[in-house]
């Protein structure tokens, strides 16, 4: 053996000890640092970091920017709130470009915002059916004698407030708004995010589907600060709803749509919001409650059960679509998190 050959096998040898080194270090403390935080199958952060990012990211963007967009204005509230929420959709979209092409690298349609005929189509039936079934709910109040009309086509009270025509017109942007922006955070990043990184060896595709459904819509009624268990429920119950018709039809359309009439109904049209910063809304109907609390209340029993009737109906529609109730979410990654 010449002494070149001695020299090469050293340097073969002192190579494959360094890589032995390197996966030692990978699967030691550092490696089992990493792979807490990091799928080095997908190349992307695991789940619950790409959650937290997301929720982080758009509470800084979507609840601080505009705040500070808006601070000293003298807005009237129909055009303050539609400002606002024309703030958090940019900035919803923003983060949603961003995490699709730097985490996910996939395409934001990915995110059940695939525009088609179908898209459009979809949009109407959830708003359609959260007109219907949000509408049972005044007529239950009056018939039990908790409510009645006191004005019809009223423009609210306040120093700062539009015509009714005009007020009307603004809130239905600032509720179209809201909509597009919640439902791509927390139903087309957060509960996609959340689906896959609860696919494992112990939990089937389904399991994984539920358990998205169910923890996203608990971050969303976390996202909306509910101060008494009423609150906290409804939003959980609501959220169960608006995950579930996504996953039905691997769409934002619908969720969007549902979502954009519940609220529109419940604030602007049956005036079905009872607490007193709805005296500045505009609303077609304007009704006082003197019933009690629990059950006429913005969070109460009659609104939640005009949710159930939206659920009911929805269901309904989800099956005359697709002919059954199974789940259509998509996803671009097929390995497991």
């Amino acid at each position: 053996m010449t002494e070149a050959d001695t020299d090469t096998n050293f340097e073969q040898t002192a190579s494959r000890s360094a890589d032995a080194d390197r996966r030692t270090d990978r699967d030691g403390i550092t490696g089992h640092v990493v792979s807490v935080l990091w799928n080095r199958t997908e190349g992307r952060p695991r789940a619950l970091w790409r959650v937290l990012g997301v929720y982080v990211t758009s509470f800084v963007g979507i609840f601080m920017l505009p705040a500070l967009a808006l601070a000293g204005t003298e807005l009237p509230p129909s055009v303050a709130g539609a400002a606002q929420n024309l703030i958090a959709a940019l900035t919803g979209l923003l983060v949603a470009v961003g995490v699709a092409k730097y985490v996910d690298r996939r395409p934001l349609t990915d995110y059940g915002l695939a525009f088609s005929p179908s898209f459009l189509k979809d949009f109407g039936a959830g708003s359609v059916i959260a007109l219907a079934g949000m509408a049972v709910a005044l007529p239950a109040s009056l018939i039990a004698g908790w409510a009645t009309v006191s004005e019809v086509f009223s423009g609210g009270v306040g120093t700062n407030v539009l015509p009714f025509a005009a007020a009307f017109g603004v809130y239905t942007i600032q509720w179209a708004f809201t909509a597009f922006w919640e439902e791509l955070v927390f139903r087309g990043i957060i509960l996609t995010s959340a689906v896959e990184g609860f696919r494992s060896r112990w939990l089937s595709d389904r399991g994984a589907v539920v358990a998205g459904v169910v923890a996203s819509s608990l971050i969303f009624s976390l996202g909306h600060f509910p101060g008494t268990l009423e609150k906290f429920g409804f939003r959980v119950a609501l959220g169960l709803l608006l995950g579930a018709a996504y996953v039905w039809t691997d769409s934002l359309a619908l969720p969007i749509g549902l979502h954009f009439l519940v609220n529109f109904a419940m604030n602007n049209i049956y005036g079905l919001s009872n607490f007193l910063e709805a005296a500045e809304a505009a609303m077609l109907i304007r009704p006082t409650f003197t019933g009690p609390a629990q059950f006429v209340g913005v969070y109460g029993a009659i609104n939640g059960a005009a949710v159930l009737c939206v659920a009911a109906l929805t269901v309904g529609y989800v099956a005359l679509r697709n002919g059954d109730l199974g789940s259509r979410l998509s996803s671009a990654y097929l390995q497991r998190d």
